[in-house]
């Protein structure tokens, strides 16, 4: 027969092995280093918005449908994606995608948008975020450039 202090202790033991094995099990968190890829699902004609972000400077082609290309950037590859439009989808949709682009020259780059016949909606000037110009693609998704800071 178990002493009463030896059953106290392994019935004190067993817990700790639990919450012990737990902790271990837990992977530790992923850290996101860059934003990678967009990957838009359109609800009309993918050639639209890939038209569309070429006057951004995105260029892509054509695959089974959809459009796809990738910049490398100083972060590292970014990846750009307009899947086919699918057979079930809106004829009018939200927005559902927000596309933030970093630019070196805000004053520049709006002036070539608007020379590619871009207009932003609206513009804003923030004393320590920078400056931005949204815009809406033809999906109304948002399409951000800004210069930080």
């Amino acid at each position: 027969m178990i002493p009463t202090t030896a059953t106290r202790k392994i019935f004190l033991l067993i817990p700790l092995l639990f919450l012990s094995v737990a902790a271990f099990a837990q992977s530790p968190p992923a850290k996101i280093l860059y934003v990678g890829a967009i990957s838009i699902n359109p609800c009309q004609d993918a050639k639209v918005l890939a038209d569309w972000y070429a006057r951004f400077g995105i260029e892509t082609k054509e695959f089974h449908g959809g459009y796809y290309g990738k910049l490398n950037t100083a972060a590292g590859l970014f990846a750009f994606g307009i899947h086919p439009k699918k057979a079930d989808a809106p004829a009018k949709c939200s927005a559902s995608v927000s596309v933030v682009f970093r630019v070196e020259n805000f004053e520049g780059s709006l002036l070539a948008m608007k020379g590619k016949g871009l207009l932003p909606d609206s513009t804003e000037k923030d004393p320590t975020e920078g400056q931005f110009a949204h815009f809406h693609d033809p999906d109304g998704n948002e399409v951000t450039i800004w210069e930080g800071k």
